[in-house]
C-alpha cells in the first residue's frame, strides 16, 4: 500500500529533525507532503534535502491538513508534526495493522525530552496522562499527530472540519467511529515530542484554553458531551497548573455554547 506522511508547518525549524528521522525509517514513506502555512524562511531547501514535497497551503492547521489530504491519493495517510522525531521502526510499526486489515486508523504515544520549564513539564504530563489512561481504553481520545489512517476512510467522513481550529482529531475520531470504522492504539508506535517552544505559563494558558474550548465544541457538535462528562478516568495530573485548567473548563464550555 502507498503511504504519504503529511506534516503541517509554519516557521518551525524543528521540521529538519522530523524529516531527518523519516529519512532513517526501516519502512520508507512513498511521499512526504509538507503543508506549509507561510513560513518566512527558506523551508524549501530543507524539504529538498530530504526529498519532501512542499506545498504552500495558507490557513490554520486544520485548513492546511484538509487541503493536503485532497492533494494525495495514497492508500494510507500518516500525520506527524514538525516538533516530533521518530525512531527508525516507527512508520513500519504504525502502518502494519492497517495493511493487515486489522483496523481503519491507529496511533501511538509520545515520549519527551527533559523539560526546560514548568510549562513544558505540564504539557508533557498531560500527554502522558492521555496516552496512559485515556487512549488505551477509548480510542476517540487519540491525537492526530502520530496517527495513520486509510485515506478512503477520511474521505468518506468528509475529511477534517475546517470550522474548528483545533481538536479536529477528536472530531474525526468521533465521526469515524460513529460510522463503524475501527481504530486501535499501538503502544509500540511511539515517537518523541519536543515541547520546548512552550516555555512560559502565558503560552500554556492560551494553548490549553483554546484546546478546552474547541474540544467542547467538538463534543457538542457530535452529541458526545454527556458521555464525555460521565467518563471516569484513572490516574491524575499532579502539576499545580492542573488546578487552573480545571477552573478553566466550565468557562471554556460556556464560551463554546455562546460563541459559534
Amino acid at each position: 500500500m502507498r503511504i504519504t506522511v503529511i506534516i503541517t508547518s509554519l516557521n518551525d525549524p524543528r521540521i529538519a529533525n522530523a524529516l531527518e528521522s523519516l529519512d532513517k525509517q526501516t519502512r520508507k514513506a512513498d511521499e512526504i507532503l509538507i503543508a506549509d502555512g507561510g513560513t518566512n524562511w527558506d523551508i524549501k531547501s530543507v524539504c529538498d534535502k530530504y526529498h519532501a514535497r512542499l506545498e504552500h497551503l495558507e490557513g490554520n492547521i486544520v485548513e492546511s491538513r484538509q487541503k493536503a489530504l485532497k492533494m494525495t491519493n495514497s492508500d494510507i495517510v500518516v500525520f506527524m508534526d514538525t516538533d516530533e522525531v521518530a525512531p527508525e521502526f516507527w512508520l513500519e510499526t504504525l502502518v502494519r495493522p492497517i495493511e493487515a486489515g486489522e483496523c481503519d486508523f491507529d496511533g501511538g504515544p509520545t515520549k519527551h525530552y527533559e523539560p526546560k520549564s514548568g510549562a513544558e513539564r505540564y504539557i508533557d504530563e498531560v500527554e502522558d496522562f492521555i496516552y496512559e489512561n485515556q487512549v488505551p481504553v477509548d480510542i476517540r481520545y487519540l491525537p492526530l499527530g502520530n496517527s495513520a489512517w486509510r485515506r478512503d476512510v477520511l474521505m468518506a467522513i468528509g475529511g477534517f472540519d475546517t470550522s474548528i481550529s483545533t481538536s479536529e482529531d477528536y472530531d474525526a475520531n468521533l465521526r469515524a467511529l460513529s460510522k463503524g470504522y475501527r481504530g486501535i492504539f499501538l503502544k509500540d508506535a511511539w515517537l518523541y515530542h519536543d515541547h520546548s517552544d512552550l516555555n512560559s505559563y502565558r503560552k500554556l494558558f492560551k494553548k490549553r484554553y483554546l484546546y478546552l474550548r474547541n474540544a467542547a465544541k467538538v463534543y457538542l457538535k457530535n452529541g458526545a458531551l454527556q458521555s464525555r462528562l460521565k467518563t471516569k478516568t484513572k490516574g491524575r495530573i499532579r502539576h499545580p497548573f492542573h488546578i487552573i485548567e480545571i477552573a478553566m473548563k466550565p468557562i471554556a464550555l460556556l464560551d463554546a455554547l455562546i460563541r459559534p
